[in-house]
């Protein structure tokens, strides 16, 4: 047997297999009220007196028996959609409980389960993804979003909205040491619709954007926040944002095809696997990395993997650039070292620090990744360049 679906995550409604009853769609909001706050408050029996001073503000000659009444008429509601004999709440003495004799589903609880789970550090990086991914699909709005002004509401509501503020952070954190860039612009696209003031999924957004090479997506997207917070508050963006925006958001739409270019551009100011990081950090790690070579005469490589089509034209938009560039970092990121370091430099280049590497440990490194990457870049017709440089 189906079971019944409850949304409390946006728009409140009920649904069993094709039959769904939504709040927009009947009067009575005395009706709703009763059905939100039983569903809501679950775990425990509701007397009839907290229900009676949930309901009415002003005191009724017979409120016992109104409560009686507006219960009947929601047990009749629900049967227009619940199979035969199916109830989904109980009546004991002078108290009722939402406690169905069929199986249910309530979004909300549904949401916290899959944040717990997704918070175990004992499963793996991917499991915890899923679950976020998961409990993020489920957020529709906030809690009771027609609702949001009631007392009972507000504070459930601040509760699912940090919750889901967290786990679109967390969830993203799990993303890019995965390469998992388009999908990080998805989950912080959609967190936005929901909060547009939240600088957090901005700065999140603007990093993936920046990650994929979408230097001008970016800057639109800190235009508009900048003006969205000066509207809405009166006040410029965090300094963190700002930051993010000098730094990093910067144009770079161009493939570049010369290294010792990039080699000149470095150098001009001063976990397992791969450690990525932005450009910019990149750049400072690049950096502190050619004081210790002099210091040490130690070597460390600059190398650049660049995606080209089989006519070795450099790769600029689509969704087949995405996908590749995902999996490039991903055998990136788990065939280096934890000492190496990996950032995305254009719409279709990598750059990697190579930490104590010759030009042998290079050609093995090299050979590493592309052994991992061949078979899907084989698949999709697209190539590869693998260019490097020793420095010191």
């Amino acid at each position: 047997m189906s079971a019944v679906t409850i949304t409390m995550l946006g728009e409140f409604s009920v649904s069993y297999r094709d039959k769904t009853v939504k709040e927009k769609d009947l009067r009575g909001t005395k009706v709703w009220t009763l059905m939100q706050y039983l569903v809501a408050h679950r775990e425990r029996e509701l007397s009839q007196n907290e229900l009676i001073e949930l309901l009415w503000t002003e005191k009724s000659k017979n409120p016992a028996n109104a409560l009686k009444t507006l219960v009947h008429r929601l047990r009749r509601l629900l049967a227009g959609i619940l199979p035969e004999g199916a109830e989904l709440i109980v009546n004991n003495g002078s108290s009722y409980r939402f406690e169905p004799n069929i199986e249910c589903i309530v979004d909300s609880g549904e949401f916290v389960r899959l944040c717990k789970l997704a918070e175990n550090g004992a499963l793996s990086r991917t499991k915890r993804a899923h679950a976020y991914r998961d409990a993020l699909a489920l957020y529709h709005g906030d809690y009771l979003s027609a609702h949001s002004n009631d007392t009972w509401v507000i504070p459930v509501t601040v509760y699912f909205h940090t919750l889901y503020t967290s786990a679109v952070e967390k969830y993203v954190a799990l993303l890019y040491p995965m390469g998992k860039f388009t999908e990080i612009v998805k989950v912080c696209e959609r967190g936005i619709i929901i909060n547009p003031t939240d600088e957090k999924m901005h700065i999140q957004l603007i990093r993936a954007m920046t990650a994929m090479g979408e230097y001008t997506q970016a800057a639109k997207q800190y235009e508009y926040i900048k003006r969205l917070l000066l509207e809405q508050y009166g006040a410029p963006p965090s300094v963190r944002l700002t930051e993010l925006y000098e730094t990093a958001v910067k144009p770079r739409n161009e493939t570049q095809e010369n290294i010792d270019v990039v080699v000149g551009e470095l150098s001009e100011t001063e976990s397992s696997g791969g450690y990525y990081c932005e450009y910019e950090v990149f750049r400072f790690i690049y950096q502190i990395n050619c004081r210790e070579v002099k210091r040490s005469k130690k070597q460390i490589s600059l190398a650049m993997i660049t995606l080209t089509d089989t006519d070795g034209v450099p790769l600029s938009k689509g969704r087949a650039l995405d996908r590749a560039m995902e999996r490039l970092a991903q055998a990136i990121g788990s065939s280096l070292r934890m000492s190496d370091v990996y950032s995305r430099y254009s719409r279709c280049q990598y750059m990697l620090l190579l930490r104590e590497t010759d030009s042998a440990a290079c050609e093995r490194i090299k050979n590493r990744i592309m052994s991992k990457y061949r078979r899907f870049q084989l698949k999709n017709g697209i190539c590869s360049v693998f260019t490097a440089r020793q420095i010191g």
